[in-house]
């Protein structure tokens, strides 16, 4: 059974990760004024190759086992040693973005978030030697899931030196995750599709890593928003929160059964229900429609401390004060939601 988590209060709002541009002052500066009660470390895929979600998640597994090494293609990255420049960007920047939160949040007290790519993300976005995904070996799964789980553990083990007092959340993103389990992960033809991976081998896999971060005093959570997020899978890990779309959810009935049960357990909770293209002229009834429909159809009167708000995507699209018009929704969200008074949901 999964350990609870509880947020600084109900609806508090977080982020997912990325942000625009390319400074990594200014980003997080936005991050701790926008997402101050939980903020995160920031990525800047807009850098370029090692700025994004795969190049800094392989420099870190590349920190760990130099199998891991990989090195950019036109289609993104593959296994090789030639990479060295990208890595050494990534592992500078991720060095930087450390540094620029450390310099604000020192003295923040409370939870906060740092990210990484999950294994059979990974997997999925990296080539082999042939050009196919590393997802087809399972044995190449296993371990960059064993690299990903002392990754995670020496992640988390930074960030709590530089944080004074508050719980290191590692957040792992599984964007692919519905894909690997439903043998949806296209090979290089584009014809066909890697086989599907079973249930209780994506579970033991990331388990892994969620032990690895609970043995080095932190907390993980594990994100999918893409359609059919397998919920149950995510539950079964151990983690103690888990990420979803919340729309998203209430298009399949085993996952909105599944986030029924997980909302009332006490489970840690981040709801994506904030368009990433937000309309800032939409008022704070209509941002928050999204999670208050799903609470009206669920009899939920009240949003608990378990559950916290978040755009459904990165916001490395936007422009810096997109990104803020964004943030400031899910915040907006909070308002409506904690508010017993607001005006019933139609549809």
């Amino acid at each position: 059974m999964n350990e609870g988590f509880t947020w600084p209060y109900p609806a508090v709002a977080t982020g997912i990760g990325s942000m625009p541009d390319t400074d990594s002052r200014e980003a997080t500066n936005i991050v701790v004024g926008e997402f101050g009660a939980v903020p995160h470390v920031v990525e800047l895929p807009s850098r370029g190759p090692g700025g994004d979600p795969v190049g800094r998640t392989a420099a870190m597994l590349a920190g760990v086992d130099r199998t891991f090494e990989v090195e950019t293609t036109v289609r993104g990255w593959r296994l090789g040693h030639t990479g060295q420049v990208a890595l050494r960007r990534a592992r500078a920047w991720l060095s930087e973005d450390l540094d620029s939160f450390e310099e604000y949040a020192a003295s923040h007290r409370g939870p906060v978030k740092v990210h990484m790519l999950g294994p059979w993300s990974t997997a999925a976005r990296i080539e082999d030697a042939a050009g196919e995904s590393l997802i087809r070996d399972h044995g190449a799964v296993a371990e960059i899931s064993g690299a990903a789980a002392e990754a995670a553990s020496e992640l988390a083990a930074r960030v709590q030196r530089a944080v004074t007092d508050g719980e290191v959340i590692v957040h792992i993103e599984e964007p692919e995750l519905s894909r690997v389990l439903d043998g949806r992960v296209s090979m290089s033809s584009g014809r066909l599709f890697h086989r599907a991976v079973e249930p209780a081998v994506v579970q033991a896999h990331l388990s892994m890593i969620v032990n690895a971060v609970a043995a080095a005093n932190a907390v993980t959570c594990i994100r999918c928003a893409a359609p059919g997020a397998p919920v149950e899978i995510m539950l079964g890990t151990g983690a103690r929160i888990i990420g979803i779309d919340i729309e998203q959810s209430m298009r399949s009935a085993s996952a909105h059964e599944s986030l029924l049960s997980a909302w009332e357990s006490g489970v840690g909770l981040m709801l994506s229900c904030v368009p990433a293209q937000i309309d800032v002229s939409r008022s704070d009834t209509g941002v928050s429609a999204p999670l208050r429909r799903f609470m009206e159809r669920a009899g939920f009167a009240q949003v608990p401390s378990n559950v916290a708000i978040t755009p459904n995507s990165g916001l490395a699209h936007l422009s810096p004060e997109g990104a803020r018009s964004v943030m400031d929704a899910c915040t907006r969200v909070g308002v409506v939601v904690r508010d017993e008074h607001s005006e019933p949901v139609h549809g």
